[in-house]
């Protein structure tokens, strides 16, 4: 079968690779689509723990089941799927164990034209979905979904300031908390970024290379519940100025600064919390396809490559501009 690639030397390229023969309790998936993340990036500037390189790469991927490990029901066959993208959380919904990996690294990813995986990770796909819409949702979606609903602990009307809106968790975020009822600020260095989410449903979005962006956000606003944070400010004391008492600030990536200082006392006089948050347990991956098939939500897709372009979209993916996924036709 052909797949990506990334080989000991770091290149990538697309290549003939073993079909996967299913174990029990695991099912062979036909993929018709995979999207990329930019943990793929740092991946292949081998900035990732455990390497184990030549490795087929992707964690984002949809597809039909063509073949049945023993012991797995016979309804599953031909059955169109999503797949949990990752291996291990374990039986604890606070934390993932140790044990805890996203596929694509160390093991096979979804940028093939077949992967196998356990019959616990995957779910039905909903019918009005595409294959690139379905591809498109799990990392970014999950990981969304789990900062706003269990650590953001979201409501209708709490007020929602996502940062670098450009990004797929930043729009699946978007996309969630507007149909969670809630009301959405942006921030992003560019305009267009910020019109566009804005014309997706977001009620407003402020320029955070603007010196003081953060008062700007406040007169917007009038105050931010939670905080969808993927570039944290060199100094937080900036939020102080949007921040409402009790607020949640929700760190899943660190796009921004690399380090960031706090005036404490401030903080916790105001019962502000912080959070760090990565992608999800299968619990809530079932619960977050579930709402998106009630509430018929669909994923923002930037650009679509075959599978014989994938590492074009690799390039495309490392150029930053996109807003919404890159996804992989297969």
């Amino acid at each position: 079968m052909k797949a990506l690639v990334l080989n000991e030397d770091k290149s990538l390229n697309i290549t003939e690779v073993s079909k996967p023969v299913p174990s029990p309790g695991e099912v062979v998936v036909a993929v018709r689509a995979s999207a990329l993340n930019h943990r793929e990036l740092w991946i292949q500037k081998g900035l990732y723990p455990g390497m184990n390189l030549p490795c087929i790469l992707g964690a984002d991927g949809a597809g039909v089941i063509v073949e049945l490990g023993e012991s797995v029901g016979a309804s599953w066959k031909n059955k169109e799927v999503i797949i949990y993208p990752a291996y291990d959380w374990g039986k604890q919904e606070n934390a993932p164990t140790k044990k805890f990996r996203v596929l694509g690294m160390p093991d096979p990813g979804t940028i093939a034209e077949f992967i196998s995986v356990p019959i616990e990770n995957v779910v039905e796909k909903p019918s009005y979905l595409s294959w690139t819409e379905a591809a498109a949702i799990p990392i970014a979606g999950l990981t969304a979904w789990r900062a706003l609903v269990r650590h953001g602990n979201i409501r209708s009307g709490s007020k929602i300031l996502i940062t670098g809106i450009g990004g797929g968790v930043a729009q699946a975020g978007l996309g969630l908390a507007k149909a969670m009822g809630a009301e959405v600020y942006v921030t992003s260095s560019s305009y267009d970024k910020i019109d566009q989410a804005i014309s997706s449903g977001a009620s407003g979005g402020v320029n955070y290379k603007d010196e003081d962006w953060n008062l700007q956000l406040k007169e917007l606003s009038g105050g931010i519940d939670i905080v969808l944070d993927s570039s944290p400010a060199p100094v937080l004391d900036d939020y102080l100025r949007f921040l409402n008492y009790g607020s949640r600030i929700v760190y899943y990536g660190s796009t921004g600064a690399p380090k960031t200082s706090i005036n404490i006392s401030k903080f916790f006089l105001r019962h502000i919390q912080f959070i760090g948050t990565a992608m999800g347990s299968p619990r809530e991956f079932k619960d977050l396809l579930q709402f998106v098939d009630k509430h018929k939500i669909l994923p923002i897709i930037h650009a679509e490559y075959r599978l014989e372009q994938a590492v074009e979209a690799m390039d495309a993916l490392r150029e930053g501009t996109q807003v919404g996924k890159i996804v992989i036709r297969h």
